[in-house]
């Protein structure tokens, strides 16, 4: 594993990959993507996450005045996040946003429900994965999550780290990340917020099909098998389909 880390860096170093060799467009914003973040899961609120709209919404959550159901959107003076509660889409129809099913992400085509909170001036959402639903990806965007309920595995400082209710995890700009469900009867859900960046339908996520073969090789460094559908970031209502195969 130390050697396949080494070989990684020195991708980095030699900037291999190319589609990522643009300026970063904001200070925050990394110009080249990262094997891994380089945070461990922590029960502290990082300082970078702590965003006044993330943190009212984690105040409802964690007191329970609030539940993932009942929870408003564009609430705490935030605008623009669909307000429809938790939804899904099916393998057929991608740009049809559709209920979640009462069985949750694993009564589910794609294994996946998300709500969305709040679209700016920061994007906020909860989001629910089932069993064994997970693929790497990253994005320009600053990232944070907060566990409510379940039990998975994050990748962060180059290795498989366990995350659940109350873990916090700090994703820098550009770094490789992913959080499969590990428990079989139920799913992961958490909440995510990037505390610097809004208006999600400028998000690109970046996935192991969509990169040179420079970051392609970045991304085989990273312990994953997955054969779910996932959304790339693109198109539409700011996502399309794409199929993985193991």
């Amino acid at each position: 594993m130390m050697k396949k880390l080494l070989v990684a860096s020195a991708i980095l170093v030699t900037g291999c990959a190319t589609a990522a060799d643009k300026p970063a467009d904001q200070p925050w914003h990394n110009a080249k993507p990262t094997l891994s973040t380089i945070n461990a899961p922590t029960k502290v609120m990082p300082m970078v996450c702590k965003q006044e709209q993330a943190m009212a919404y984690l105040k409802e959550l964690q007191s329970g005045e609030k539940d993932i159901y009942n929870i408003k959107s564009n609430d705490h003076g935030g605008k623009g996040a669909n307000d429809s509660g938790w939804l899904t889409w099916r393998v057929d129809d991608p740009s049809n946003l559709i209920p979640c099913p009462a069985g949750g992400a694993s009564a589910t085509e794609v294994g996946m429900c998300w709500k969305e909170l709040n679209d700016e001036p920061t994007v906020i959402g909860l989001v629910r994965v089932a069993p064994g639903t997970a693929a790497p990806h990253y994005h320009r965007e600053m990232e944070c999550y907060y566990g409510l309920s379940g039990q998975g595995l994050t990748w962060a400082q180059e290795r498989m780290q366990p995350f659940g209710p109350g873990d916090y995890i700090e994703i820098p700009s550009k770094a490789m990340h992913y959080t499969p469900n590990t428990y079989d009867d139920q799913d992961l859900i958490y909440m995510y917020w990037f505390p610097l960046d809004g208006k999600f339908s400028t998000f690109k996520y970046q996935w192991p099909q969509d990169v040179g073969p420079g970051e392609q090789l970045m991304f085989d460094f990273i312990p994953y098998t997955n054969s779910k559908l996932v959304r790339s970031g693109n198109g539409g209502y700011g996502w399309d389909v794409v199929q993985k195969s193991k």
